[in-house]
């Protein structure tokens, strides 16, 4: 890969993260359903990691 290709795939993961978070808080205020736990740690987790391997593509596109 490019080194815009591993910057762009970074901003994309980020973007998707973003996504994710911002929909289920949405969720969370409008279903008529609770979110347990679980679903809340599934929610984080997948945040963070996306966030981290965003973070860890963009500073590999940045070295080449």
């Amino acid at each position: 890969m490019t080194k815009n290709q591993y910057i762009e795939t970074g901003k994309g993961f980020i973007a998707l993260a973003n996504l994710i978070g911002g929909l289920s808080v949405i969720n969370g205020l409008f279903n008529s359903k609770d979110i347990t736990v679980p679903e809340i740690f599934m929610i984080f987790y997948t945040f963070v990691v996306l966030y981290i391997a965003g973070n860890m593509l963009i500073k590999k596109g940045d070295e080449l």
